[in-house]
């Protein structure tokens, strides 16, 4: 059986501009931080600025009491 993993979008709005970029940054180094990894190129839209991001899910460490 293959491990499991969460799959998130990070999203900001998108503007022609560089603080779209840098919020986009921002928020995906937080995730980066909490242990997510990049998952393929940013991608856009009119509207929306997006980053795939993936992270394993551990099981937990104990099992609870019978």
């Amino acid at each position: 059986m293959k491990n499991p993993i969460e799959y998130i979008i990070v999203a900001v709005p998108f503007h022609a501009d560089a603080a779209t970029h840098d919020e986009l940054a921002r928020k995906v180094n937080e995730k980066i931080n909490g242990g997510y990894e990049l998952c393929g190129s940013p991608f856009f839209n009119e509207e929306m600025m997006y980053q795939a991001m993936t992270k394993p899910v551990h099981p937990a460490s104990h099992q609870p009491a019978p």
